[in-house]
């Protein structure tokens, strides 16, 4: 059942307050962050998808979750597609068993190409993802426009938070 707008901006404040992001947006830096504060990383890969799947691909392995994104593409894309996938992790769309990261690098490009086909979201839970990204995005437009990019000065950080210029929605 599709969760109501009101309930999955609720679900993205809580998981990217306190997340300390700078400006703008960095994917890697987003997925390290939460993968910090939950105790489990996120790792980005980069493959070159086979035609007829989506272009990213998020799978839970026993030591880490992995975000597969289509290798062949822009940074723009290739973040979309990232906080997309980052989108289904937080609302707990994973519809796949845990694999291990050692049955991952033993498929071969059939079986991997063969897993990756059967692997799909229902319109609901895609819906929920691109939601999710998609106030993941305005979020950091909003937050950019009023601050520019992140002081790499602490000191100057700090005052920038302090003065709510990353907070957009949040």
């Amino acid at each position: 059942m599709r969760r109501s707008e009101r309930a999955l901006r609720a679900l993205c404040r809580k998981t990217v307050k306190g997340l300390d992001l700078d400006l703008p947006l960095d994917v890697t830096q987003l997925c390290d962050r939460y993968g910090e504060r939950r105790g489990r990383p996120i790792r980005l890969i980069a493959h070159p998808l086979p035609t007829g799947v989506p272009n990213g691909l998020w799978l839970a392995a026993a030591d880490a979750d992995y975000f597969f994104h289509q290798a062949n593409t822009s940074r723009l894309h290739r973040d979309q597609i990232v906080i997309h996938e980052f989108g289904h992790l937080i609302a707990g769309h994973q519809i796949l068993g845990e694999v291990s990261a050692e049955g991952l690098a033993a498929l071969t490009n059939d079986e991997s190409d063969a897993a990756l086909r059967r692997t799909c979201y229902s319109d609901d839970r895609e819906w929920e993802a691109e939601m999710l990204a998609s106030m993941i995005l305005a979020w950091a437009e909003e937050a950019g426009t009023r601050v520019g990019s992140t002081a790499s000065h602490d000191e100057l950080r700090g005052l920038q938070r302090l003065l709510g210029g990353h907070r957009g929605w949040l």
